[in-house]
């Protein structure tokens, strides 16, 4: 049969670390001989859409969404500015949170209400 190795408690932590660190280490040299060299370093441009759409002539759908809603729906469009469009991320992820419970509620009352009408 196999031989058994048999470790007290505080060999077994020292031996798992350093695998694990030597892991780490072999996968971080993995990582950095895969990875992009070229950098692409661009302007800081803070929008809701990306660079492809914002460097591009023609207007894209998004920017109609926005023409349409700034025009017509210009209360909808102040609070969207002024309550979402606060730069820090911590506002931005409440508002997408709160919408995602919104969404998770209402797919929990319409489950319930299928089932109901089902039973």
């Amino acid at each position: 049969m196999g031989r058994v190795l048999e470790l007290d408690v505080y060999q077994a932590v020292v031996l798992t670390t350093g695998l694990m660190v030597l892991v780490f280490a072999t996968l971080y040299v993995l990582y950095l001989l895969v990875r992009n060299k070229n950098v692409r370093y661009t302007e800081v441009y803070l929008s809701a859409e990306g660079e492809d759409v914002v460097s591009n002539p023609t207007p894209g759908v998004g920017g109609l969404y926005w023409a349409f809603i700034r025009q017509y729906a210009r209360r909808v469009y102040r609070l969207l500015l002024d309550r979402v469009q606060t730069g820090s991320l911590a506002d931005w992820f409440y508002f997408i949170s709160s919408w995602l419970g919104v969404l998770v509620l209402l797919s929990i009352i319409l489950s319930l209400l299928y089932l109901v009408a089902r039973w």
